[in-house]
């Protein structure tokens, strides 16, 4: 119910901007000037009688006067309903606490460049070692940020040899 009274209400506004644009291209500064006699020349004076510039700066005050509430109201209403609901750019406090992640020890690799290149003897079977398998984290783990590289000095150039 409240969305509706709150875009019901957008309408509205927008049909008070509309009255106040005609009603304020409707009032002359002068006899023949202004938009108003594009208007019709003296149709304000027909409808409103011989005083129009008093009816007319009347419902101009009046109806900006009401632009001003409605826009603020508005303003409001829209702060009020958005503060109520979640929304997918902001993170939803929880009060659990986070979990940890669990450290996992780093897998220790031999270089193969360390190994001896020859077999103890052709008989024996080369002794074999499975990597264990990492553990799985019970949350994403978010990886640290590497420290910034500090820029190494450019290489000198090398003169050009002499021509011969």
């Amino acid at each position: 119910m409240k969305d509706f009274l709150l875009y019901a209400s957008v309408v509205i506004l927008f049909l008070v901007c509309l009255l106040v644009v005609l009603i304020i291209l409707m009032q002359r500064p002068s006899a023949n000037a202004g938009m108003g006699s594009a208007l019709g020349g003296g149709a304000a004076e027909s409808v409103f009688g011989g005083e129009s510039a008093n009816v007319l700066s009347k419902m101009t005050t009046t109806l900006t006067v009401l632009l001003f509430l409605l826009s603020f109201g508005l303003y409001l209403g829209f702060v009020g309903r958005a503060s109520k609901t979640t929304s997918a750019l902001t993170p939803a406090t929880t009060a659990a606490t986070p979990a940890v992640p669990a450290k996992v020890a780093p897998a220790t690799t031999t270089p193969a460049a360390a190994t001896p290149t020859t077999p103890a003897s052709p008989a024996a079977p080369a002794a074999t070692t499975t990597p264990a398998a990492p553990a799985t984290p019970a949350t994403p783990t978010v990886p640290a940020a590497k420290a910034p590289v500090a820029p190494t000095a450019p290489a000198t150039p090398v003169a050009p040899a002499p021509a011969k």
